[in-house]
């Protein structure tokens, strides 16, 4: 009989001598444009190499739309407006009859449009393998969770070893722009004890999902204009009467363990359009709109607040100077912030493998609007991000051009997996 060790070091040989079924694996999954358009998306493209996938590891494969799995419609965490009765999720189950608990490995098949392709280097849907590195639109951002269970799984099975607990993998759809739905549909389709979203970043493990929300808001002249100054006026007015609201931001980022001292505490508030004038809508030099993004520990309830506060001082002073605005808009859901225990098993057997096939410490961080906070509240208490999404405001990083990830760093993650898997749910040689 072998015993975990023998089947640790099997597993892990083959994945070292399989380094490059991961990197094409990716690299075919890049090649397909799963792009979210918000309202809608591509996701479907994947069917098929996904599901061939799953088939292929003997696993149960199925096909379903969010909003068709019962209570998804009438969840607190449904955004209407996402299309997701058209945009699928893709499930490979592994089960065996005497199982006592079972592990979600997810990741979203869905990706950023490319913008631009003059500022690529390489094809951004290419899947281009060079100088140690994958390229492409979803490398980091989240097709390497995809190709990383696949393979993962891959070793386990041909390597003759049998899982002691269930698995579901999930492809799931709409997590940009905000989604959420198809990790809803996960949730409540799949219930299970532990849930790995593979789509954390710098190889660390997020156990703290941050709150936040995008969000906009118009103004516009009440009488015609002959030029953008007034809506300038007025969108700088918002900005000046916003300075409260981003410090309180910053200071309770800046005084939580999880993201003190990190690109989600030094970005807590952002700036995404400012826009006058045009803003989309032909000539009309009356409407000026901003939009933001912020990060916050806050309970939503007193989010809303302070945007009521802000709000009415906006008002009185636009008010005299002629202009309106309908307040503050939500472009997302908003992200609750919810958190489990370093202690807890589930993290610490993650932090375990990670730190094994790394050879470094692995950190305990925080998320930032992710679908963990979709996971910790509809799907399992112990729900986790581990991943290689890369920063955004990096070169190669997340919704960047030239999005990349390392190859070093893919085939450790796919270890770290596997590791994870069989401890977690225990194993034995299918000849034991």
């Amino acid at each position: 009989m072998e015993n975990m060790e023998q089947i640790r070091q099997k597993v892990l040989s083959y994945i070292d001598q399989h380094t490059d079924d991961l990197d094409d694996l990716l690299s075919r999954l890049i090649r397909i444009p799963s792009v979210n358009y918000s309202s809608h998306g591509d996701e479907e493209k994947c069917e098929g190499l996904i599901m061939d996938e799953f088939r292929s590891l003997g696993l149960k494969a199925e096909k379903y739309y969010p909003d068709r799995v019962p209570g998804v419609l009438e969840s607190s965490g449904y955004l209407p407006g996402r299309g997701t009765d058209r945009r699928p999720n893709f499930s490979g189950i592994y089960h065996v009859p005497y199982a006592t608990k079972k592990v979600m490995l997810a990741a979203h098949t869905d990706v950023m449009p490319a913008g631009d392709p003059a500022q690529w280097s390489v094809d951004p849907f290419g899947g281009v393998i060079k100088d140690g590195r994958i390229y492409g639109r979803g490398a980091n951002d989240d097709k390497f969770g995809i190709a990383g269970f696949l393979i993962a799984f891959r070793a386990i099975r041909e390597c003759g070893i049998e899982l002691e607990n269930d698995v579901v993998l999930e492809a799931y759809c709409d997590e940009e722009y905000g989604g959420g739905n198809g990790a809803l549909g996960a949730s409540l389709k799949h219930r299970c004890d532990a849930i790995i979203n593979m789509d954390g970043g710098n190889f660390e493990i997020w156990s703290c999902s941050m709150g936040g929300q995008v969000m906009e808001i118009d103004v516009e002249a009440l009488q015609p204009q002959d030029s953008s100054v007034l809506a300038v006026d007025a969108l700088l007015v918002v900005r000046e009467e916003l300075r409260q609201f981003i410090e309180n931001r910053h200071a309770e980022l800046k005084a939580n363990r999880y993201f003190a001292g990190t690109d989600m505490e030094r970005s807590a508030f952002r700036f995404y359009e400012f826009l006058a004038g045009n803003g989309g809508i032909g000539c009309n030099l009356e409407l000026g709109k901003l939009s933001f993004v912020f990060y916050t520990d806050k309970p939503q309830v007193q989010i809303q607040a302070e945007l009521e506060e802000a709000t009415a001082r906006i008002r009185a002073r636009l008010d005299p100077m002629g202009v309106r605005t309908g307040g503050f808009k939500p472009l997302t859901r908003f992200f609750h912030c919810l958190s489990l225990p370093d202690e807890e098993e589930t993290l610490q057997i993650l932090k375990q493998a990670a730190e094994e096939v790394s050879g470094h410490p692995v950190r305990i961080s925080g998320a930032c609007l992710s679908d963990l906070s979709v996971f910790l509240k509809y799907g399992s208490p112990v729900s986790l991000n581990f991943g290689l999404v890369r920063d955004f405001k990096l070169y190669g990083g997340a919704h960047q051009f030239d999005e990349f990830v390392e190859q070093k760093d893919l085939h450790e993650y796919c270890k770290a997996i596997t590791l994870f898997l069989l401890r977690w749910c225990g194993a034995h040689h299918t000849n034991s």
